[in-house]
């Protein structure tokens, strides 16, 4: 699945496809990619259309960063609100009766906040003309509907004592709609029409969560203060825990990402692409890092697999974990520390904590994954600096490869000739183009904490920081709507071997971050 607003713009002037080194066993089969696109070794495929070529005066209108613009609109209109007394939305916990969860006067909001967010996104499928722009209100009323669903599923208390939250609602509604609109087209990938697929902005959706939500506090009854890191936490919280859960999360987390990462694409033969996708994933923080290691690597359609067996593997993680823990009478301090280290989402981090039920648990549990979550963005910049100077030499490769098959002819052939002449012109610096690979959305919420910070009085922070969670909650699961929406029952068959590696990859990464986590734990919270 290609949206027609990408995060990163893999620019067709300095990509170099390189995937193709493993591409027998990428989730791309030879026609097709399990969660779309085509094969770039089919000689039968269309090209891919061009990107547009922006003038210098333009940057800000390059896909890339409208997360960064609407994020930040969002924030400025919270803050413009919240001194006025408005209610944020919330869905109420319910057992019987499902519409007990309106009774919060704040859903009233809903009205304003569901047509505000999609002018703001149809504002930027207009502005970068992205493919059918015109018909994107009529997408978006189908995904942010089965997004509203799953939230009101999510808030009843026995789905969420086991911990069926909204974002696995949206992958099986969407998973359901996808299937629904391909049914009996099971013989080639059947594709959705104009108006979803305009709005199936998955990558759109989740930076915009992340400019919203990185800097905000990751539980309610801890106090919103900004430190250092950009995150939301009490002082008085943060203090004793952070060189500690810095201890637990900073030193293991780059070693096992790119040892995971070479384990599956050496001996699992996965392609290097979702090897780090999936590693990244698993030992930083779940779906934010999984966007943002493919915007580096130029990839952003490849972060969904990863996401969604991510999405249900975490699961039987955050339920699984308290009660070994209760079980094997480790100290409440060194179970926090072991579940947000562990866990891969920041939401799952604290559903666990709050399953073990210790204050202690929640608030150190809180810290270490605020801490491990910080190593998105340096990460990201590494991994995009590599891939640069990967994808560098591989097309000097290419180009020398060129020149001496056109040497053995003893001519250039017109079609080589050409080919020969547009390496020579792809020949950038490894600095440009780990310019173009940055995650854009990182200076987003880094501008966002800036702004909080020094705008937001005191006294409406907390309200504010609440309000922006909730709204960037919305786009992180109708993200997960779209994830759904790129898995196909029939090229789940097909690719089954692929996945299943995928699954194996996860499963290994789990148990060795379970293992080394709670090693560094027990020595930061109880040896010292």
């Amino acid at each position: 699945m290609s949206t027609p607003l990408a995060l990163s713009r893999r620019t067709s002037s300095t990509h170099v496809d390189t995937s193709s080194i493993r591409s027998d066993n990428s989730i791309s089969s030879k026609k097709d990619s399990t969660v779309g696109g085509a094969s770039s070794s089919s000689k039968s495929s269309p090209p891919p259309p061009a990107k547009r070529s922006l003038p210098w005066y333009l940057w800000w209108n390059a896909e890339d960063w409208w997360s960064c613009w609407i994020g930040l609109l969002i924030f400025g209109a919270v803050a413009l609100i919240v001194p006025r007394g408005v209610a944020q939305p919330h869905f109420l916990p319910w057992s019987v009766n499902p519409f007990d969860t309106f009774a919060d006067p704040g859903n009233w909001g809903l009205i304003v906040l569901f047509p505000a967010m999609g002018a703001l996104v149809w504002l930027a499928c207009a502005s970068t003309l992205a493919t059918a722009w015109r018909l994107y209100p009529l997408g978006y009323l189908v995904i942010f509907s089965l997004a509203f669903v799953s939230k009101w599923l999510a808030a009843n208390k026995s789905l969420h004592n086991i911990s069926l939250g909204d974002s696995v609602w949206a992958i099986v509604f969407g998973t359901l709609l996808r299937n629904f609109l391909s049914f009996k087209k099971t013989h080639h990938r059947s594709p959705l029409p104009p108006w979803l697929k305009v709005a199936q902005q998955t990558e759109l959706y989740i930076a915009i969560s992340l400019v919203l939500l990185w800097w905000v506090g990751c539980h309610a009854n801890i106090s919103t203060m900004w430190i250092c890191f950009f995150c939301s936490i009490d002082m008085s919280v943060l203090r004793p825990l952070a060189p500690r859960a810095v201890f637990v999360s900073w030193p293991d987390t780059p070693t096992m990402f790119i040892s995971i990462a070479f384990v599956g694409y050496k001996y699992l033969k996965i392609d290097l692409h979702n090897a780090i996708i999936m590693s990244g994933a698993t030992f930083i923080c779940g779906s934010s890092a999984a966007v943002a290691l493919a915007a580096s690597i130029g990839a952003p359609a490849k972060a969904e697999m990863p996401i969604a067996i991510i999405s249900v593997f975490t699961i039987p993680s955050l339920l699984a974990l308290p009660y070994i823990a209760k079980s094997i009478q480790i100290s409440p301090k060194v179970a926090g520390a072991w579940f947000g280290g562990s866990v891969d989402s920041t939401g799952a981090v604290i559903a666990a904590a709050s399953i073990y039920g210790d204050k202690d648990a929640i608030n150190t549990a809180a810290v270490v994954k605020m801490m491990q979550n910080v190593l998105i963005g340096p990460l990201s910049v590494f991994v995009a600096y590599v891939w640069s100077h990967r994808e560098i030499s591989e097309a000097k490769k290419n180009e020398d490869r060129l020149i001496e098959m056109a040497a053995q002819d003893n001519a250039f052939a017109a079609g080589d000739a050409k080919e020969a002449e547009d390496m020579e012109a792809k020949k950038e610096s490894a600095y440009v183009l780990l310019w173009k690979r940055f995650p854009k959305f990182v200076i987003g919420f880094i501008l966002t904490a800036v702004f909080f910070n020094t705008l937001i009085p005191d006294a409406d922070r907390t309200n504010v920081n609440e309000f922006c969670f909730t709204i960037g909650e919305w786009f992180s699961t109708m993200s997960f709507v779209n994830i759904g929406m790129g898995l196909q029952f029939f090229e789940l068959r097909r690719d089954i071997v692929v996945v299943g590696k995928l699954c194996t990859l996860y499963l290994i990464a789990q148990l060795v971050d379970v293992v080394a986590t709670g090693g560094l734990a027990w020595i930061a919270f109880d040896l010292f």
